[in-house]
């Protein structure tokens, strides 16, 4: 069983790349938005957080490929109580430059058009490079679950995640899913020839 976390702030891309996603994967691995769960009207950090952690007893439960788009965030995916079944995390980030976003959001005329959320943006693109960068933002107030003692003590997620940074900028809905399904694909294939050294 293999997880793919696809993460992003709004804007970014996420829930349109989705259905072609669905058709370049097809039905080897199911395609699961984060917002199935539900949101609430206050949803906040601790929701996000604990929805994170039902997502992956879910994902774990089913036991079968999948791949999750949605406001992810690789340090909480790492710090739920489930993620230590999880053996190497792949986790890509969906990036767009702030101009290009604000556009995006101003044309959906939802919330998030704002100075809020490129700085949400700025900083899920170093954590998702560096993972003690700014480390408060998502431990200050957390949810009772989460335990960040295995991302606290890590220089670098070389370790413990596979992960992709994609600038969606200047690129169609159908090359971004492209990139995805290639990333999938890519990763599908080092993990079974490594497989098959370890046990050669």
């Amino acid at each position: 069983m293999r997880l793919y976390f696809i993460g992003g702030a709004s804007g970014s891309g996420k829930t349109a790349v989705m259905p072609h996603l669905k058709e370049l994967l097809g039905e080897g691995i199911v395609v699961y938005d984060f917002d199935d769960i539900g949101v609430p009207d206050a949803a906040d950090k601790k929701w996000r957080q604990e929805s994170t952690e039902k997502w992956l007893q879910q994902l774990l439960s089913e036991g079968r490929d999948a791949c999750l788009l949605g406001q992810i965030v690789l340090g909480e995916i790492l710090s739920c109580p489930s993620a230590k079944q999880i053996d190497k995390i792949n986790f890509s980030l969906l990036d767009v430059s702030d101009f290009e976003r604000i556009g995006r959001l101003k044309k959906r005329n939802t919330y998030g058009a704002d100075q809020n959320m490129l700085n949400w943006a700025a900083w899920l693109r170093m954590h998702t490079q560096d993972p003690q960068w700014a480390l408060h933002v998502i431990q200050e107030s957390a949810a009772s679950i989460m335990d960040f003692s295995r991302l606290s003590v890590l220089n670098s997620y070389e370790e413990v995640a596979n992960i992709k940074i994609l600038d969606t900028t200047n690129l169609a809905l159908h090359q971004v899913a492209g990139e995805l399904a290639d990333w999938i694909n890519h990763t599908e294939q080092t993990d079974q020839r490594q497989l098959i050294a370890n046990t050669g």
